[in-house]
C-alpha cells in the first residue's frame, strides 16, 4: 500500500496540531483544515484515503461534513472525534456519515495510532476489494460478449454447413433441422421442429440410406447419429452427408478449405496489423515483405505452394516482436548490445508460437531461419549455405531491403541506390547472390516500388 494520507478536520489549531505530531512518525501524508468547507476544498485537490474529523464545530459538524464526504468519496474511511459521547451523537455519526470509528476526547495515544494504521487497513482494502469487483465486473461483460460472440458464431457455422444437421428427441420427434437439412430431404420428408424423422440411424454408425428421385438421380444419404442432452434429457444429433455425387463432394470440400484458408489468411492479416500497432514505424511493413517475397518467389519460378509460404510468412515474420519491450522499437539512438541480443530473440518467439498452430502452410521453419546469413554470421542457429531453407533466402532479402526503405525511430529511410548499393556489399555474404539480383532487378526495373503502400 503506497498512498496514506490522512485529512485532519478540526477548528481548534491545537487539536490539529497535537494530532499531526502524535502521527507524523507513522510515514503518512497528512493535510489539514479548520472546518468542513475548508476540507471538502482540499477534498477536491488531493487524493485522501482516511479522515479524521471532530464533531463540534461551528457552521458544519463534523457529522454533517463526513455525510457529505460519504456521497461524494464513499471509498474514504471516515473517523469521528469528539468530546460528546453521548448516545444521540454516536448514532447521528453512524447514521448520516458510516463511520468507521468514533474517539472520544480526550483521546489515548496508543489508541489513535492504532485506529488509524487499522483505517488505512480497512482503506486498503476497501479500494482492493472496489479494484476487484470492478475487474471482475469488466471481465464478466467481455465473457458474456465473447459468449454472445461464441453463440452467434456456431449459429452461423450450423446454418451454413453443407450436410444436414437434424437433432431429435428419443421418440424421434424433430427438435431443431438446418437449411442444409430442410434442403437435402425437401423432395422426400419433412424435417421440421415437431415432425417425425423417418430414415434409419443406429447411435454411433454411420448407415447409408439411398432415396429414389423420378426426375433426378438417387441420392445417397450418409446418416451419422450421436447421443447428446438437450435440455437436461437425451437426444440424437444426425448429420446428414450428401454421397450421391463424388465430384460434388470434392468440389464442396476444396470450398470448404478455400474458406478454411481464407479465414487463416484473415486472422494473419489481422495478426500483422496487431504486430505494427505497436510500432507505428512498421505500417505497412509485412504486407511489403510479403509482396516482395512472393515477387522474388515469382521471378524464380518457385511453385505455388512456395509462393503463397512467402506470402503467409511475409504478413507474419515479426511475430516474435509482441516479446519485445515497445521501448526498443521506438529507440531513437543505436542499438547497444543487451537491445541486439533482445532483439534476435524475436524469430525464435516466432517459431515457438507458429510452430503450435496448425497452419494450413508450412512457415514457421521460414520464420524462424529468415535472419540466418549464408556465411554462417546470422542467428538463431548460425546456419550457413545449404542447410538455410530456399524461402528463407527468399524472405531475408525482401525484410531487409523493404526495411531499409522504411523510416525508423534511429535513421530515415534509404533512397534506392543505397538500398541496391547495400544490397550488393552483403550480396555473398549474408544473402545469396542470385536472389540478391532477382531483387535488384525487380527494383531497378519498376516491376516493384519499395515506396508504394
Amino acid at each position: 500500500m503506497t498512498d496514506k494520507t490522512l485529512l485532519l478536520v478540526d477548528d481548534d489549531p491545537n487539536i490539529l496540531k497535537a494530532l499531526k505530531r502524535l502521527l507524523r512518525r507513522e510515514s503518512y501524508t497528512i493535510i489539514q483544515a479548520n472546518g468542513g468547507a475548508e476540507a471538502l476544498q482540499l477534498l477536491e485537490e488531493n487524493p485522501v484515503n482516511v479522515i479524521i474529523s471532530d464533531h463540534r464545530m461551528p457552521i458544519m459538524t463534523g457529522v454533517e461534513f463526513l455525510a457529505r464526504v460519504k456521497e461524494k468519496y464513499p471509498d474514504i474511511t471516515r473517523i469521528v472525534l469528539s468530546g460528546y459521547s453521548d448516545i444521540d451523537t454516536i448514532t447521528e455519526a453512524i447514521n448520516e456519515g458510516n463511520i468507521y470509528k468514533f474517539i472520544a476526547k480526550p483521546w489515548d495515544d496508543e489508541q489513535i495510532k492504532t485506529t488509524v494504521k487499522e483505517a488505512f487497513e480497512q482503506n486498503y482494502l476497501r479500494l482492493e476489494n472496489s479494484r476487484l469487483a470492478e475487474e471482475l465486473t469488466t471481465a464478466n461483460t467481455l465473457l458474456l460478449k465473447k459468449n454472445e460472440e461464441t453463440a452467434g458464431f456456431l449459429e452461423q457455422v450450423v446454418n451454413h454447413n453443407t450436410d444436414g444437421i437434424i437433432i431429435i428427441d428419443d421418440s424421434k420427434k424433430i427438435i431443431f433441422s438446418n437449411p442444409s437439412a430442410l434442403t437435402l430431404l425437401l423432395d422426400h420428408y419433412l424435417v421440421f421442429p415437431g415432425d417425425e424423422f423417418k430414415l434409419p440411424f443406429k447411435e454411433g454408425q454411420i448407415v447409408h440410406q439411398r432415396l429414389s428421385s423420378k426426375n433426378n438421380d438417387d441420392l445417397l444419404i450418409q446418416v451419422h447419429c450421436s447421443t447428446i442432452s438437450y435440455k437436461s434429457k437425451q437426444a440424437f444429433l444426425i448429420t446428414l452427408h450428401d454421397d450421391s455425387n463424388i465430384e460434388r463432394i470434392d468440389l464442396e470440400k476444396k470450398r470448404s478449405d478455400s474458406h478454411l484458408k481464407e479465414f487463416c489468411y484473415q486472422i494473419v492479416n489481422a495478426v500483422s496489423l496487431a504486430i505494427e500497432q505497436r510500432n507505428s514505424y512498421l505500417t505497412g511493413h509485412h504486407n511489403r515483405v510479403s509482396r516482395l517475397a512472393v515477387a522474388i518467389g515469382s521471378k524464380m519460378e518457385l511453385n505455388d505452394a512456395a509462393l503463397l509460404e512467402l506470402k503467409i510468412g511475409g504478413l507474419v515474420h515479426d511475430i516474435g516482436n509482441i516479446f519485445i519491450p515497445a521501448e526498443i522499437f521506438n529507440n531513437t539512438t543505436s542499438f547497444n548490445e543487451e537491445n541486439r541480443l533482445t532483439m534476435q530473440q524475436h524469430t525464435a518467439k516466432a517459431y515457438k508460437i507458429i510452430s503450435n498452430i496448425e497452419f494450413p502452410w508450412p512457415v514457421a521453419e521460414i520464420i524462424l531461419q529468415h535472419y540466418e546469413n549464408i556465411d554462417g554470421s546470422g542467428y538463431p542457429y548460425g546456419l550457413s549455405g545449404k542447410d538455410i531453407k530456399l524461402e528463407s533466402k527468399v524472405m531475408a532479402i525482401a525484410n531487409a531491403a523493404c526495411s531499409m526503405s522504411e523510416d525508423r525511430s534511429y535513421r530515415h529511410k534509404l533512397p534506392v541506390k543505397d538500398i541496391i548499393n547495400n544490397l550488393k556489399l552483403e550480396s555473398g555474404k549474408k544473402f545469396e547472390p542470385e536472389i540478391v539480383d532477382i531483387c535488384i532487378e525487380l527494383i531497378q526495373s519498376g516491376k516493384f516500388d519499395l515506396n508504394a503502400n
